[in-house]
């Protein structure tokens, strides 16, 4: 069945992943209003800025919350008719999203990434059965939408996900700077780095469209030779706490959004 865009969305702020999903949208033909109080101009063409929530309310049936958390309930209270809000704030939880909004309202509750504006997004939601498809209309081609079947799994989803991108960006430039370490240049160790991540994510998503049950560590095993390069590396980033210290960024990343949805 062929994808049907939405042909109006109202945005609730334009900023990093606010600005992110409009572009996607209006890739996809869709007509954007929003409303941002810090800007006096669209920053991104295509986009109608309105100058009230008011305004906005008006132009569309579905509106993205991209507000800071503590805005959020705020912003819902400000809506008088029922519409489909659709918040991708941390912490901030689909009960408090139902109470804020207007009654008979529909909520969705998203923790997207920064990649969807590469179509490479990695997108957890939570929503009542009746929202499904609103969700995954919404999304549509940003990159992979994921329901998440218990709404107390969406910090986790913030942690690991929402946050994932500056992980990865750490660890690509961990891999430069140790190239650049070794003699080689910059531009050549970085170019080298983002290949080999990129690379190695493709060959194992192929891997795995074959065979699920495939698990990271018998990949790796087979390019880790007994007394080779490979092994002495891994031994020195597990004793540098490598895997521990990703476990310790999710669980952290994951607490701090519950901590935000507690104001």
């Amino acid at each position: 069945m062929a994808h049907t865009p939405f042909k109006t969305v109202g945005m609730v702020g334009l900023g990093k992943m606010g600005g992110a999903i409009a572009k996607a949208l209006l890739a996809q033909g869709t007509k954007l209003f929003a409303f941002d109080p810090n800007l006096k101009q669209s920053p991104i063409e295509g986009v109608s800025l309105v100058s009230t929530l008011d305004a906005l309310e008006k132009e569309a049936g579905l509106f993205v919350i991209a507000v800071k958390p503590n805005l959020v309930e705020p912003v819902l209270g400000e809506f008088t008719k029922p519409a489909i809000f659709v918040s991708i704030a941390a912490g901030i939880s689909y009960g408090q999203l139902v109470n804020a909004a207007p009654k008979a309202s529909t909520c969705v509750r998203v923790m997207p990434n920064l990649p969807l504006v590469s179509n490479r997004g990695a997108m957890g939601y939570y929503c009542e059965d009746e929202a499904v498809s609103h969700t995954e209309r919404l999304f549509y081609g940003m990159g992979e939408t994921i329901r998440i079947g218990k709404e107390s799994l969406m910090d986790a989803v913030t942690g690991l996900s929402g946050s994932g991108p500056a992980y990865v960006l750490t660890f690509l430039q961990a891999m430069a700077e140790a190239g650049l370490q070794e003699g080689l240049s910059y531009e050549e160790s970085l170019a080298l780095a983002m290949e080999t991540i990129e690379g190695t994510l493709v060959y194992f998503r192929d891997l795995r469209s074959k065979d699920h049950t495939l698990h990271p560590m018998e990949v790796r095993n087979w390019v880790t030779s007994p007394g080779g390069t490979t092994i002495h590396g891994l031994d020195a980033l597990e004793r540098g706490g490598f895997s521990t210290a990703v476990r310790d960024a999710v669980r952290r990343a994951t607490e701090r959004s519950k901590e935000l949805g507690k104001g």
